[in-house]
């Protein structure tokens, strides 16, 4: 039994891994903030711990005592005004987990980065992997670029021999209770029957019992410094939508937006936005959409025994959640 701390307990990933953490009967300690949102976390057998990445104080006194710490508290938004947010949370609040564990000793740090910090491809034949070069950092995407800026950190701690940590990297996560997400409001219209429209982008889909799967055996034999990719099935966002509608028994969206409209509604949401208004979506939003995020999770399948399941598998599960809570009819 390990005494381990999970920040962004209370997410939609971080109350998965802490339930996994408690079934494997660790002494699991969820680090949140004062008035953080307990919900996802009802029933849960963990401890609490009040603090914040962005409070090295109240991280050097939660962190004290601990084997491990599972990193995955992060901020995900696509609007300019939201990136100075970003930065102190994804890249401050890294390198101050990152200060801790060595202050401490901590045994190992597993970071939960993300697929967009190794980038996203412009045509469908772009398959990344943990080798491949950050290729959108002219578009400087406010998410994107401070998720890849947080995991330099924690490599360049690892090459210093200042830490043991192993770096996660999850494509689009699917299962029960993802529609809580802020993320995920064109879902939801979609299994609705209210979304008409598609995008050309493409997405890769993981089943939420994989990536935990995945984390949980990356902590236990994942390489010190290495990145591993948790990636499911590479799907278009046409066939994700037709794929979720069918779940949910309604007609799927019909028309594809072109690309260049996209952009060009994302530039006037952005001057919206400077001018205090609410965009109808950012530029940040039309590349996301319009991109390929395509990835090969093959070093996981050999290294960390990863079994991602197909992609229907996921959304049905996302689905059927969405209909036993009322978001969607049965």
């Amino acid at each position: 039994m390990k005494k381990v701390l999970v920040t962004g307990a209370n997410g939609f990933l971080g109350s998965w891994v802490t339930r996994a953490l408690v079934a494997e009967g660790h002494d699991v300690y969820a680090l949140v903030r004062a008035k953080s949102d307990l919900s996802e976390l009802e029933g849960v057998n963990c401890k609490y711990i009040h603090g914040d990445v962005t409070d090295i104080h109240s991280l050097l006194e939660a962190v004290k005592g601990m084997d491990t710490v599972f990193h995955l508290a992060g901020v995900i938004a696509y609007k300019k005004s939201q990136r100075a947010q970003m930065e102190k949370v994804n890249v401050e609040g890294t390198a101050n987990v990152i200060a801790v564990c060595r202050e401490h000793h901590v045994r190992r740090l597993v970071y939960l980065s993300s697929v967009v910090a190794i980038g996203a491809g412009y045509t469908q034949d772009q398959i990344l992997n943990e080798e491949s070069s950050y290729n959108i950092a002219d578009l400087d995407l406010g998410y994107f670029q401070t998720k890849h800026q947080a995991e330099i950190l924690v490599r360049e701690a690892c090459k210093k021999n200042e830490i043991d940590a192993v770096i996660l990297n999850p494509s689009t996560i699917y299962g029960r209770g993802d529609a809580k997400k802020g993320s995920r409001k064109m879902q939801i219209k979609v299994a609705q029957g209210r979304l008409k429209f598609y995008t050309s982008g493409g997405v890769n889909v993981v089943a939420a019992e994989d990536v935990v799967a995945g984390i949980l055996s990356a902590w236990k034999k994942g390489r010190t410094g290495e990145r591993y990719i948790l990636a499911g099935e590479n799907i278009l966002i046409k066939d994700l939508f037709a794929m979720i509608a069918q779940e949910a028994g309604v007609k799927p969206p019909q028309h594809q937006l072109p690309g260049q409209l996209l952009h060009t509604v994302g530039a006037i949401g952005d001057l919206m936005e400077k001018m205090g208004f609410k965009g109808p979506l950012s530029r940040e939003n039309a590349y996301t959409a319009t991109m390929y995020h395509w990835f090969d999770s093959g070093k996981a399948q050999r290294e960390l025994d990863f079994k991602p399941r197909p992609a229907r598998e996921a959304i049905h599960n996302s689905v059927q959640w969405m209909k036993d809570h009322g978001l969607v009819r049965k």
